[in-house]
């Protein structure tokens, strides 16, 4: 058996990684998730005592600090299971999360610029997002909404604000257009500094803010394009889920995974982080012609590489070597 641990209430990006990886490792070997957080899959502690001080091999995989303590106060009464970790912010470790990364018996980074920053022994294996659920719209013919939309909790680190910097002077010459920013306002002051520049540049008619939604694949579907403007990422689920919906994409280069899946100009766009004008560049493009990219173009390689079935695949080979240990 093979036990996700997941002990967060939030809904996060590794949420909803482990909500579209679970189904698909379930075709592998039967997988379960125990904690909080997640409704689908789930399995009772008195279940998972059976499981780890039974003979079976059984797999943990965990995700954050607290569910990593669980794991090792487990080992120490006797538990018998193999322990996977995987990294998930590009930040630097303090020294008790490595220490609690070295007591795992396989660690996973998420993009290959992750594992080459860590002072420990890593295996790349990315999130994948599922191309059956995040596809373009049916009718590709019918026009999208003059909407680009920025995803993600409103704090600095997300790069918000250079997207109304960039944006706004072309949004007061094209009062069609808006911008919209759909996640849970973090810092409120933050928010008003948004507010306050498109005030300022008189187009806070359109600018919106929409709170977490579970509905993102209609906005990205309804969306011409998606900006991802963040400074730091520890992978980037957004970059994903949008080019699989067919998204005009575009996204600070050498951040998360966003300059392994995006090919500038052909699948997507980068810009370095901070640039406002090389940001409004691109910005002007979609503007001007929102079929720049064509849908099947930018959804392509996420069909090869970037799918949730390719992502279990290569965590059900992991697990498969932890056990042969």
């Amino acid at each position: 058996m093979i036990i996700h641990f997941h002990f967060h209430f939030k809904i996060t990006g590794v949420t909803r990684s482990v909500e579209s990886i679970v189904p698909c490792l379930n075709k592998f070997e039967e997988t379960k998730v125990f904690g909080y957080g997640i409704s689908s899959y789930r399995i009772s502690f008195i279940k998972v005592l059976k499981a780890v001080f039974s003979e079976d091999k059984t797999v943990i995989h965990i995700h954050r600090n607290n569910e990593m303590l669980l794991a090792l106060i487990l080992r120490f009464f006797g538990g018998k299971f193999k322990l996977l970790s995987t990294r998930h912010s590009d930040s630097e470790p303090s020294r008790f999360t490595y220490y609690l990364m070295s007591k795992a018996d396989s660690r996973i980074s998420l993009s290959k610029q992750m594992g080459q920053n860590l002072k420990i022994e890593t295996t790349t294996i990315g999130h994948g997002v599922d191309t059956s659920y995040f596809q373009p719209p049916k009718h590709l013919s019918t026009p999208k909404d003059k909407i680009i939309s920025v995803f993600g909790r409103i704090r600095k680190s997300k790069g918000q604000r250079d997207v109304i910097e960039a944006a706004a002077p072309l949004l007061r010459k094209n009062p069609k257009w808006k911008v919209q920013f759909i996640g849970t306002v973090d810092s409120e002051q933050y928010a008003r500094e948004i507010k306050t520049i498109a005030k300022n540049n008189a187009v806070e008619n359109q600018l919106q803010f929409i709170s977490q939604t579970n509905q993102m694949k209609s906005y990205y579907q309804n969306s011409s394009g998606v900006i991802i403007a963040s400074y730091t990422e520890g992978f980037s689920l957004v970059c994903l889920e949008a080019m699989s919906c067919g998204c005009n994409t575009i996204a600070t280069e050498q951040v998360g995974i966003h300059s392994e899946v995006i090919e500038h100009n052909k699948n997507g766009f980068l810009y370095p982080k901070g640039s406002i004008s090389s940001l409004r560049e691109i910005i002007k493009k979609v503007f001007e012609n929102p079929s720049i990219l064509e849908p099947k173009q930018i959804r392509q390689g996420i069909l090869i590489d970037w799918s949730t079935e390719v992502s279990a695949q290569k965590l059900f080979e992991q697990y498969k070597k932890l056990r042969t240990v």
